[in-house]
């Protein structure tokens, strides 16, 4: 028999300040399979139309041992997305993006392929020191393009709770780390090879371009898998279908629901990119949502008033309802699949390996961050 132990470090403690530095001490024996972790607070009061989100202020969310060896490493986007990859629903059923409204977000950090995956999650028995590292900026008005932006006033509460196996005769294969590996800025007609570091084994790998009007879809002609200097080229694929594979892979389309403050016609950071968006209003509003596509996770909302007839500009609250692919433009490569071995890459074997993205004239800003799943079978001191 196995259970999963939830083991609270904190519960309901306060930010020690509205920017900094979090660090906890993790257990230092166990099987750690994930981290729980609850955000939860006030949005600032202004005339702004809010667009800088409680998990765009959680800069950089780090397990780290051994004092510097990195276990994950993911900004607040790239988790909630990493979250849909791994089979790890989204449940923050109060994420409002509203002036003034409160906001609670629940992230997960999956040590495995996927929740309470029994193969693979990190014996903390096995390494010294780990800890969860949060670095936060609860006073930012502008992130990753979007510029309307309102700090927070007082510091958000937080909790973190271990997800620990109970069970003395699994012993795991090893654990999965998540890091960026490869970065490069976004340029009109930029064709680059991004380095895939040789020696570690890869279960995934990912690209993001999280940046205003920069999406994924509004940037890439192609994406190519290369391999040993062109000796083999196993993947060379649009961005559009890309996005139908993704759907095949992983059998769903994903969807993420908001509460959030907009004014009609105003460009907006999407949190899912290319597909669609409907919603509803604060009861007895006049007003009915239009809808619409999302491309390039840069789309405008728009309203009617339903007594004129014309098109909205005041300031409504909506809950909003996102389906599509793509969460926080992060797409895996679907040339890897993490739940079949068989695909998983060693690239100790390999002479070179890269991903190469070839960009249209529009990419003009942002950056094309590659990540990947690491499967770490050793532990170093």
């Amino acid at each position: 028999m196995h259970y999963f132990q939830h083991r609270y470090l904190r519960e309901a403690s306060a930010f020690p300040a509205l920017a900094g530095l979090l660090t906890v001490d993790l257990p230092n024996k166990g099987l750690l399979s994930g981290i729980e972790l609850r955000v939860q607070g006030s949005n600032g009061n202004s005339a702004a139309d809010p667009d800088i989100w409680l998990h765009d202020r959680l800069k950089k969310i780090e397990v780290i041992v051994n004092g510097s060896q990195v276990v994950k490493s993911l900004t607040g986007t790239q988790l909630l997305a990493m979250m849909d990859y791994k089979r790890t629903p989204q449940s923050s059923h109060d994420a409002k993006n509203m002036n003034a409204g409160s906001c609670i977000e629940y992230f997960y950090i999956n040590l495995g392929r996927w929740y309470h995956d029994l193969e693979y999650m990190i014996d903390l028995g096995m390494v010294n020191d780990p800890e969860l590292r949060i670095e936060y900026d609860f006073t930012m008005t502008t992130a990753n393009g979007w510029s309307n932006g309102v700090a927070m006033a007082a510091a958000p509460s937080y909790y973190i709770i271990c997800h620990m196996l109970r069970d003395t005769e699994i012993i795991p294969q090893g654990y999965i780390k998540t890091a960026e590996i490869h970065r490069v800025n976004n340029a009109a007609n930029l064709n680059y090879n991004m380095q895939v570091p040789r020696g570690p084994t890869y279960c995934n790998l990912y690209l993001q371009s999280w940046y205003a009007n920069m999406g994924l879809g509004a940037i890439l002609d192609h994406v190519e898998v290369n391999i040993n200097s062109d000796d083999l080229i196993p993947y060379r694929i649009r961005p559009d279908d890309i996005a139908v594979e993704i759907i095949r892979q992983y059998d769903k389309i994903f969807e993420r629901q908001e509460q959030v403050t907009i004014t009609g016609g105003q460009a907006y950071p999407f949190p899912i990119e290319q597909g669609w968006y409907y919603g509803r209003f604060a009861q007895n509003v006049d007003a009915d949502n239009a809808g619409g596509d999302m491309w390039g996770n840069f789309t405008a909302h728009q309203y009617r008033v339903d007594s004129t007839g014309l098109a909205g500009a005041a300031q409504i609250n909506a809950w909003m309802l996102y389906k599509g692919v793509w969460p926080f433009s992060v797409t895996p490569i679907p040339l890897l699949n993490a739940w079949d071995k068989a695909t998983w890459i060693d690239t100790g074997k390999l002479g070179d390996f890269w991903v190469r993205i070839e960009e249209n004239a529009g990419a003009t800003a942002g950056v094309m961050k590659l990540l990947g799943d690491e499967v770490v079978t050793g532990y170093t001191p």
